[in-house]
């Protein structure tokens, strides 16, 4: 699967999570992401260490709490359980989880080629 793939789970994880703010919150925090750090909603999966120091600046404390909410739902998007690792950041958490999603494609990729493969050569066998 591709990239962009990815990058909207995590966008629809992000979506979810600050609904948690209320809808009102949750537009005021992309409009100072993108006013305060250049940052637009759909740059966010290419520049997650900017989001992250944007979210920490706008919501103290509470944005360990809302990256958290995040990782889980992205998590869930991808049938994974989250599991903190207190030595782990954020960005890593999302990172592992790219690397997860990119691994699954994979193997679903040779899967369905081998599924055809099979199809191909079943077609060939004379009767």
């Amino acid at each position: 699967m591709k990239p962009q793939v990815f990058n909207q789970l995590l966008l629809e994880a992000i979506d979810d999570s600050l609904s948690v703010l209320g809808e009102e919150p949750k537009g005021a925090l992309y409009q100072y992401l993108a006013t305060m750090h250049s940052l637009a909603r759909e740059d966010i999966p290419e520049k997650l260490e900017e989001f992250s120091g944007g979210l920490k600046k706008a919501l103290g404390g509470a944005s360990s709490v809302i990256q958290r909410i995040i990782l889980r739902k992205l998590f869930q998007k991808l049938g994974s359980n989250f599991r903190e690792s207190p030595e782990l950041e954020f960005v890593d958490h999302v990172k592992d989880a790219r690397r997860r999603f990119d691994i699954t494609a994979q193997r679903q990729s040779l899967q369905e080629h081998m599924a055809d493969y099979g199809r191909s050569k079943k077609a060939q066998v004379p009767r």
